[in-house]
């Protein structure tokens, strides 16, 4: 969570961000084969086969999983971690109550459309690996997407971020998404071993839910000393 945190604020940070041009044609609708919005259970279901079959070249595992929160998988050797969000249980009470605005209604990440089943929906997933350096790692990710839109450095000016936004802005619900390469301090110099994929869609789900989810409480105090 508390990446997720920063990932929000270095969107909106200009203090040490620079914008840069991105790629037209780039689209990060998902990763790998999983689309944005997919549930839990279908990339659990789709893991366990694949851990299972046995013409798979692939070494996959399941190494831990909180249903409808995350999923840990080890793919040939890199840890792959699935984040599914879904809207908190005190907000989906509030909203059968009526108390609040059903103009909030929850939307699905992958299409924008309403959402009303209670599962987990994937909106990222973090790649841990072996210490790369992280020039020519974000130079392999330039030559699929082009230029990163911010880039911000902590206080030691090596480490920190280079974010890549691939999203269309013209749309009312942003589809695609953000890629975060993650910069540390290795030696005096900057290297790379995180990389984190968000959907684009979920960051106004968030903010708005969260929003949401702190007003309810004070909403029912208010009821209580009403009736």
């Amino acid at each position: 969570m508390k990446r997720l945190i920063l990932f929000f604020l270095l969107l909106t940070t200009v203090g040490y961000a620079q914008d840069r041009p991105k790629s037209e044609s780039s689209s990060l609708d998902g990763f790998g084969e999983s689309e944005w919005g997919a549930s839990y259970e279908s990339i659990r279901d789709k893991f366990l086969n694949l851990s299972k079959n046995p013409n798979s070249t692939e070494k996959i595992e399941v190494v831990n999983e909180v249903k409808d929160e995350s999923l840990l998988i080890r793919r040939n050797g890199i840890n792959y971690l699935y984040r599914f969000y879904k809207t908190p249980a005190i907000v989906k009470e509030s909203r059968e109550k009526n108390i609040v605005d059903t103009s909030s209604t929850e939307l699905d990440p992958k299409t924008g459309d309403q959402k009303h089943d209670g599962t987990g929906s994937l909106y990222s997933v973090g790649v841990l690996f072996n210490y790369v350096e992280s020039d020519l790692l974000k130079l392999k990710i330039e030559n699929k997407y082009g230029k990163p839109k911010k880039e911000s450095l902590d206080d030691n000016k090596i480490g920190g971020a280079v974010i890549w936004e691939l999203t269309n802005a013209n749309e009312a619900t942003p589809k695609g998404g953000y890629i975060v390469q993650w910069k540390d301090v290795y030696r005096k110099k900057p290297f790379s071993r995180r990389m984190d994929y968000y959907s684009a869609s979920i960051k106004d789900m968030i903010a708005k839910e969260y929003k949401e989810y702190f007003s309810v409480p004070e909403i029912k105090t208010l009821k209580e000393l009403l009736n």
